[in-house]
């Protein structure tokens, strides 16, 4: 997916495919979100795992890559690099002038990441 952000230039209808990769990505974002049990209304935890993400997420991988029989993990490492491609998604697209989004768990996981990462949250509201 992330090798696709670099053909937006010569698209047509670009704002509609980050449009469909942003909800793909939602979509896989809830689902993780489920394995894990999270409450993407509880701020505490949503940045708890921002901060894990951000500060964790190699570590985590390297985890799984030697015990692959926990699905929490695994569960965590997807979420990690979803949330990765969804900061780059918005990232990329920005840069061509379109305002990328998704819904609760996306906007959570978006403000929660900026505010871990000492960035002021001017995306998603």
């Amino acid at each position: 997916m992330a090798n696709d952000l670099n053909a937006l230039d010569g698209m047509s209808g670009v704002e509609n495919y980050c449009s469909e990769r942003a909800s793909k990505l939602e979509v896989e974002i809830e689902r993780m979100g489920i394995a894990l049990g999270i409450n993407w209304n509880d701020n505490f935890q949503v940045h708890q795992l921002a901060k894990e993400a951000l500060e964790h997420a190699q570590e985590a991988l390297e985890q799984y890559a030697h015990d692959r029989s926990n699905f929490q993990l695994r569960a965590k490492v997807e979420l990690f690099g979803l949330a990765a491609m969804m900061m780059n998604l918005m990232k990329e697209s920005a840069g061509k002038g379109i305002h990328t989004h998704g819904g609760t768990a996306w906007k959570a996981l978006f403000r929660a990441m900026m505010e871990e990462s000492g960035q002021a949250s001017t995306g998603p509201d």
